[in-house]
């Protein structure tokens, strides 16, 4: 049984998604850069159903979260709300799961971890730098979140012709209706595109792979194997930089998942993998 509540922070108002009873050490789960809560809802009933439990965040700016005031946004913003939401909830310890700029929130999260709060950590498909067309893929996800749609069916049918969100499931179609606010002109999505752009220019100015060397705690690293775009080389993790880190990384475990950037948070071995590293 899932259940929403929300969490004051400094920077403002987040909106979390539960499912079960959290156990002593729970797992925290953080979205990428326009998703929300709702994308780990396979990940939470597959848990579920095994007596285990996840919290997913709507990420400021994002789904039910507050809007907050430009410079409130950012990898380390994102990594303060985690902390201070651990500290609400009077959690110690917690693990990990962040999938694309969630990966990205998370490395930056276990950089200012000083306390060894972080047991474990699973990054989903965002370590290091993508290629130009995996990014221009993700822009082009982005068209959404600008105008409005007549109706909620509209806007799914655009997001699923789109064709990034690979393969179209149920869970997809819960994730972009959740996101939706009725408008006098149709409907729109909540995600404000300012935070949105915000993060994504942050995100251009970090040296990702700088990161590297502070995860400390063992990590699982998923890398989407199916290109995101249809140029071949449409990737967010490169085998590069995925190879590059396991091998620096004593602590760090990886698998490839034949799925593309999207597909691979909600694919059945990467719930499967992930459960398994957790437990």
């Amino acid at each position: 049984m899932a259940q929403d509540f929300d969490i004051k922070t400094s920077r403002g108002r987040l909106r979390l998604h539960q499912f079960e009873t959290l156990p002593t050490v729970p797992v925290f789960c953080l979205p990428g850069l326009s998703s929300n809560s709702r994308v780990f809802d396979a990940l939470g009933e597959y848990r579920s159903a095994r007596g285990r439990g996840i919290l997913a965040f709507d990420l400021r700016g994002r789904g039910w979260s507050d809007i907050t005031a430009p410079g409130t946004y950012g990898w380390v913003n994102h990594a303060l709300d985690l902390f201070e939401t651990a500290d609400a909830l009077g959690v110690e310890r917690f693990d990990l799961v962040g999938h694309s700029m969630g990966a990205f929130a998370s490395m930056a999260a276990s950089k200012m971890d000083a306390d060894r709060r972080i047991r474990r950590i699973v990054l989903i498909d965002g370590l290091g730098i993508p290629t130009q067309s995996g990014l221009a893929a993700i822009v082009a996800g982005l068209a959404r979140l600008r105008g409005a749609f007549a109706t909620r069916t509209a806007y799914v049918d655009a997001v699923r012709n789109a064709g990034l969100a690979s393969p179209w499931n149920a869970y997809w179609e819960r994730h972009y209706r959740y996101d939706l606010i009725e408008t006098a002109a149709g409907v729109r999505s909540r995600t404000d595109v300012a935070a949105v752009t915000e993060d994504a220019q942050y995100g251009a100015t970090q040296d990702v792979r700088a990161l590297w060397p502070r995860l400390v705690a063992p990590a699982l690293v998923l890398r989407a194997m199916v290109p995101l775009g249809r140029a071949r080389d449409s990737f967010i993790v490169t085998r590069a930089d995925y190879d590059a880190f396991l091998q620096r990384s004593p602590h760090a475990r990886g698998a490839e998942i034949e799925a593309n950037h999207f597909g691979i948070v909600m694919d059945p071995a990467s719930l499967a993998a992930i459960d398994a590293f957790l437990n």
